[in-house]
């Protein structure tokens, strides 16, 4: 049964622990609502407090409406409240100069995050049921964890992968979409990621939930929707198991990225050097003066990690290139760091000459001088 699925699936990650709240992303989609109507069945196991959560877009007038009133109605007929978040996607978009598609997930994920705040908030305050009804099986002595349940299923994950294929991804790329990761400091976890699709829909039909369809979702307009609809199924003429292929290709992805992220945690730790051990704040691009300001040089007061160049050099490259990204994720980088980027650092890593440096996306740059590598 589908719902011994989930429970298996929140055991052997641990997702939930008895007298979590759950800010539970419920669109009205089948994906959400079958979430939903599941924790239901699980929060007297699991004494779980839920806390429904509902975002109207503005993408689909009318329909929007139709989506934000059916919500509302399943969760009053249970005695909960759906805490409702009205955005105008369009217009943020247009604002932050970023896609539609960008902007409804930063508007999801604003309101989860807000809503997580919230609740922990409410219960320092002495008043932990404030914001509406929610349904709790048991009255909680400590504070409890909150997290945010999403409804991506087995399928949204063989659609990742394949989308990250496509985009040209590293191997940690493969791993597609975790169980759990933080946003914002709070953990978001995905119960459904087991379970596909199509028993997804036929729950809801054996449950009479009648969820509603967003009819965008079977428009090719986004490049996942073009995989959903028309690269998967020409995939699964050859494999009818491509679902399962490429879920299984995520979890063994998965399990080694972890082993060679600890790896290189560990190489981090042994290779680091104290902060200004390279006097680097007296380094500076070749040809180019330092911005100044009243306090002296800019890059004074940025942070930075210093690490030796030979022990560096000697990793393994999938070692080596996890440590470059943790040393810049500490200066303030966590993204947008190309192989292309990676390999010229190789080269002046490799190489005892220095100083040289290599400059990383939004001003950041890895210099190498007096045999260390210094990350700005």
């Amino acid at each position: 049964m589908l719902i011994d699925r989930v429970r298996q699936t929140i055991q052997s990650h641990d997702l939930i622990h008895k007298g979590d709240h759950i800010v539970l992303g419920l669109s009205g989609g089948p994906d959400s609502v079958c979430l939903f109507h599941v924790l239901r069945r699980l929060a007297a196991e699991l004494e779980l407090t839920i806390h429904p959560v509902h975002i109207n877009h503005g993408f689909r007038p009318g329909a929007a409406d139709q989506d934000q009133a059916y919500v509302e109605d399943l969760c009053a007929k249970t005695g909960l409240s759906c805490r409702v978040f009205t955005v105008d996607c369009t217009a943020m978009a247009k604002e932050q100069g970023m896609t539609s598609e960008e902007a409804g997930r930063k508007a999801r994920y604003d309101a989860f995050v807000q809503t997580a705040r919230e609740i922990a908030a409410a219960w320092v305050e002495g008043d932990a049921n404030r914001g509406g009804k929610t349904e709790s099986a048991c009255a909680l002595s400590a504070p409890p964890r909150v997290r945010i349940a999403v409804a991506q299923n087995a399928n949204d994950q063989a659609e990742t992968i394949l989308h990250r294929i496509i985009r040209g991804t590293g191997t940690d790329g493969l791993s597609g979409i975790a169980y759990e990761r933080m946003e914002r400091g709070i953990p978001v976890i995905r119960p459904l990621l087991d379970v596909p699709r199509d028993e997804i829909e036929a729950y809801c039909e054996e449950n009479d939930l009648h969820p509603v369809t967003d009819h965008t979702n079977n428009e090719p307009i986004y490049t996942r929707n073009k995989i959903r609809l028309e690269v998967l199924p020409l995939l699964e003429k050859n494999n009818p198991n491509i679902i399962e292929t490429l879920t299984r290709l995520g979890r063994i992805a998965a399990a080694d990225r972890e082993y060679l992220w600890a790896q290189a945690e560990s190489a981090f730790r042994q290779i680091r050097r104290p902060e200004g051990s390279g006097d680097s704040g007296a380094v500076a691009q070749k040809g180019s003066e330092e911005p100044k300001g009243p306090e002296g040089p800019k890059d004074q007061e940025a942070p930075e990690v210093v690490l030796d160049r030979a022990e560096l050099a000697l990793l393994p490259d999938a070692i080596r290139h996890r440590v470059i990204s943790k040393a810049f994720g500490e200066v303030g980088l966590a993204s947008d760091i190309s192989e292309e980027r990676l390999r010229a650092a190789d080269a002046i890593i490799s190489k005892k000459q220095a100083p040289k440096t290599v400059e990383f996306p939004r001003g950041h740059r890895l210099t190498v001088c007096k045999g260390l590598v210094i990350f700005r």
